[in-house]
């Protein structure tokens, strides 16, 4: 999830008065009007590919924000590095809604919460079509998501379930993210945990530049996709195919719960918690030596 800025006393108006109906707009009452973001038809414009393209194993990424512009492929590294197969796997860097369509920034204040997950929606759409392109080429394919990427993982086996990939890894995000978080972030009002467990409003820092279209598309955004309950929506998913990554010092999204370790345990998942772990700790010699071992079992 994203850390995002404060914003003007102006703008955050023009978002309460936005988000005044959210808690009561569900998915079904997106209006007859409202057209979400068009998918190309065109599944190479869906992804951004790297490493081996001949290989029979491809790792499809989530990347974390949300954001506007697609990552590299370097912030993973380490994990691949540890990988033993890491020279023979193919990388695809998948797009999601704000990385496709940027001219939705402008009208951050006019969604009301059936919209914006109806935006979110495109995001995991535009998963499962990669999923299934590369599962066609008989690829063995894993998927892999950090912070807003583990989000986005969770709606899409809440959307689709487990059978379409081998694999998921899924790091540094929740199931139950709590709720004054969500309405923080529908409101353009940035949360952190400094402890790993209670949410507290982000200080500004000392002289805030004022948050720009982008920035409060993106937290909204951010609150869509976290608002819905997961360990609900997946209660009956069989999770024996994820592997789940947290830092019990999450300073961005939190640790998990005992109920969310307990519902992750219950639906056969494996879990990896990293002690004192904080949001990119996965991505440290150790635990990522940890996590590539959890993916060649």
């Amino acid at each position: 999830m994203r850390n995002g800025q404060r914003i003007s006393y102006g703008r955050f108006i023009s978002l309460l008065a936005a988000a005044a109906l959210v808690a009561g707009c569900g998915r079904g009452l997106i209006p007859e009007t409202y057209q979400a973001t068009a998918i190309p038809d065109d599944i190479t414009e869906l992804f951004e590919l790297s490493g081996n393209a001949d290989s029979r194993t491809v790792w499809i990424l989530e990347q974390g924000g949300p954001a506007h512009m697609l990552e590299d492929f370097g912030k993973l590294s380490e994990i691949f590095h540890n990988y033993d197969d890491y020279e023979d796997v193919q990388l695809a860097l998948v797009h999601q809604t704000l990385t496709l369509n940027q001219d939705l920034a402008a009208r951050y204040s006019e969604f009301f919460l059936a919209e914006l997950q109806a935006e979110v929606d495109v995001s995991v759409e535009i998963l499962h079509r990669t999923i299934k392109h590369f599962r066609d080429q008989d690829k063995h394919v894993v998927v892999i998501g950090h912070s807003y990427g583990a989000f986005l993982m969770a709606r899409y086996l809440a959307h689709h379930g487990p059978d379409a990939a081998h694999r998921y890894l899924i790091m540094a995000g929740r199931l139950d993210m709590p709720e004054v978080v969500v309405d923080g972030f529908l409101t353009g009002m940035p949360y952190w945990f400094p402890d790993g467990e209670t949410p507290e409003p982000q200080p500004p820092p000392p002289f805030p530049a004022p948050a720009t279209d982008q920035d409060l598309m993106e937290m909204r955004i951010a609150g869509a996709t976290g608002h819905d309950r997961y360990t609900e929506r997946l209660a009956e998913t069989d999770l024996r195919k994820v592997i789940y990554v947290y830092g019990t010092l999450d300073e961005a999204v939190g640790r998990l719960t005992e109920a969310e370790v307990g519902f992750l345990n219950s639906r056969g998942a494996r879990i990896i918690a990293l002690e004192d772990g904080r949001h990119n700790s996965m991505f440290e010699v150790d635990a990522a030596q940890e996590i590539s071992d959890a993916l060649q079992d």
